[in-house]
């Protein structure tokens, strides 16, 4: 998994790029502390490139999610391909997160 970053006072956008899985999540994990750390207002995450995500790529978005709910923090996750979006469905997260066709 590839991580590009671009960061303004309004927002900040992930580019995803490759698979999500146990093997690289903590990688993902660090950047989405340090936005939270930061109390980084919304997070978008862009998932065009990402092919695949496992039961450690979805935690990861969850802790996140648990991080910036104090401080009312946005995360959007926009761009899925139908197996990523399949993954979240049949988890039942597609309640818990936001989801957008494009940034």
């Amino acid at each position: 998994m590839e991580i590009e970053i671009d960061e303004s006072d309004k927002k900040t956008l992930l580019r995803l790029t490759g698979s999500i899985t146990f093997k690289n999540s903590n990688d993902l994990r660090k950047v989405l502390v340090k936005f939270s750390e930061k109390k980084t207002k919304k997070t978008y995450v862009d998932m065009s490139h990402v092919d695949y995500v496992d039961s450690s790529a979805i935690a990861t978005f969850i802790e996140f999610l648990q991080l910036i709910r104090p401080y009312r923090g946005i995360l959007v996750l926009t761009n899925l391909n139908e197996t990523c979006k399949e993954i979240f469905k049949i988890a039942r997260l597609d309640k818990i997160f936001t989801f957008d066709k494009e940034i």
